[in-house]
């Protein structure tokens, strides 16, 4: 692996990127891609090293493969004795080491030892793992910051193969002042600390920290080779491959450096992006999942990019929808929600506005979910409620929808209008049914609307007129019926609520006189 220094991009370094999308060298490396994506358990280990080279086919992966396997054939069974079977691990080290290594290569990948015996650890440590697995040697990978390399036989000989050095030193436990310098290493990277080391002591440091438990899964080689293939791309300002290479790193390689980079090279891109196109959405999304929500992407960071996706002119309800279904398969719970939410926010203020009254319901209903305290989302669902009483035809069934929300959205009859809107419904179901001569349903409405008028302050808010001619209409049909004393107190009670209206005074003078 190279040795790294990690620093961020300078923005006038950053060049323009062809996609955000991933993107293949060749149809046979999107297929061992699309492969492993499918079942990351079972896939083939050999000709996935091979798919970083965009020269390469299934026939010529084929003859690689089988030059390897000629070579592994030939290598002697397994040896009882300890000591045999130690020499055995030697011998077949230094096979593989003089048939394939010619010139160690510090930018070098898999197939090029079979072009031109170029390798470095990365890629002999693959060879070495792929035979070891064909041959039953049992076998670790182990990292540095700055090289992998192998241990046989981990829980018994623990042999050290050192990939990138042929001979006897290939094939040792290093010397204590070797011991020293890499655990140095681990201190200056942070890796340990030198309380951890001083502690133990280098040697059984060392031992615990490299013959430990702790080991990579060999699909990380894999992934090391476009790791350092996106370094390459860096050091050439090549943006625009380093991202892509760093996206094919992270599928097999699990690292907070790879992690670290990546998160490095899209942070120049994302402030380019238009947030017009999925792609665009699915760069936000990646780079949210990655980076450190709100240290290093702060919440004005994000809502400055969710503000481009609401504020483009190509961006339309369903796009906007379908961001947010992009949004909601973040694990990250706090980003997710900042996410969604204010997408729903905009796609709610906007139905209201449009008088879309159900499409606002819903996604204030979505934004209640999320956020049970929504200001904007409780303003709207009242809009929305007491919009569609003023819409409505003023029946029982306006009324029973009003009363459905109510008890969905308690916080409903903490508003005024609620109580307003009851009277006007009350007010006209009652003068409806008297109207229709359907007199008891009309005189309980009217107790219902007096109820509220008693109880509440919102009288003020009532048109006196509407309440006169309620009270008209409930008292003249007891006077023209010459029960003079019911309507009498009708139209005084009307005079309570709608004072000095002429026709309620004069009916009630007549009802009194007729007394």
């Amino acid at each position: 692996m190279k040795k790294i220094k990690v620093a961020f991009l300078p923005l006038a370094l950053v060049s323009v990127f062809i996609s955000n999308s991933q993107s293949y060298s060749s149809s046979y490396e999107e297929s061992i891609f699309l492969a492993y994506k499918k079942d990351s358990l079972n896939y083939n280990f050999f000709d996935s090293l091979t798919a970083i080279d965009s020269l390469v086919n299934e026939d010529v992966v084929s003859g690689y493969y089988q030059n390897v396997l000629s070579v592994i054939k030939k290598m002697p069974p397994k040896e009882v004795k300890d000591k045999k079977e130690k020499k055995r691990v030697r011998n077949i080290y230094d096979e593989l080491h003089n048939t394939f290594f010619r010139k160690y290569e510090l930018s070098s990948y898999f197939t090029d030892m079979f072009k031109d015996g170029t390798y470095n650890c990365v890629t002999a440590t693959a060879l070495y793992a792929f035979a070891f697995e064909m041959l039953e040697i049992p076998y670790h990978i182990k990292e540095t910051p700055s090289h992998v390399f192998l241990i046989a036989y981990p829980d018994t000989y623990k042999i050290y193969l050192e990939t990138t050095v042929p001979g006897a030193y290939g094939f040792a436990i290093p010397k204590e002042s070797e011991v020293k310098k890499m655990v140095d290493e681990l201190i200056a990277y942070k890796l340990a600390t030198k309380e951890e080391v001083s502690e133990k002591g280098y040697m059984k440091f060392y031992e615990d920290y490299y013959y430990g438990k702790e080991f990579i899964d060999k699909g990380a080689l894999i992934g090391m080779q476009y790791y350092n293939k996106g370094l390459t791309n860096l050091e050439v300002a090549d943006y625009d491959n380093a991202l892509n290479n760093f996206r094919k790193s992270k599928v097999f390689y699990s690292s907070v450096v790879v992690n670290y980079l990546l998160k490095n090279v899209m942070f120049l891109k994302i402030n380019e992006l238009e947030f017009n196109s999925l792609d665009d959405i699915d760069f936000l999304v990646e780079l949210l999942e990655i980076s450190n929500y709100t240290e290093d992407y702060t919440l004005s960071n994000l809502k400055s990019s969710l503000y481009k996706i609401v504020d483009h002119d190509d961006n339309d309800k369903d796009f906007i929808a379908q961001a947010i279904a992009k949004f909601k398969l973040l694990k990250k719970e706090d980003v997710k929600n900042e996410c969604v939410e204010f997408l729903y926010e905009y796609l709610a203020r906007r139905a209201a506005s449009d008088e879309y009254l159900d499409d606002a319901l819903e996604y204030s209903d979505a934004i209640i979910q999320i956020n049970s305290k929504s200001k904007i989302a409780k303003q709207i669902i009242e809009y929305v409620a007491f919009r569609k009483v003023a819409l409505s035809s003023y029946d029982v069934k306006a009324l029973n929808a009003l009363k459905s929300s109510c008890k969905k959205y308690p916080f409903l009859k903490d508003n005024n209008r609620y109580n307003i809107s009851l009277v006007h419904l009350f007010g006209q179901i009652s003068y409806k049914s008297l109207k229709n001569k359907e007199i008891t349903k009309g005189i309980e409405y009217l107790k219902k609307l007096e109820e509220v008028l008693d109880n509440t302050d919102v009288l003020q808010e009532v048109d006196k007129g509407l309440l006169a001619e309620l009270y008209l209409k409930a008292g003249n049909y007891y006077y023209f019926k010459e029960q003079y004393k019911t309507s009498y107190k009708l139209f005084k009670r009307g005079l309570i609520y709608a004072p000095g209206y002429p026709d309620l005074v004069k009916k009630a003078q007549w009802s009194k006189e007729e007394l």
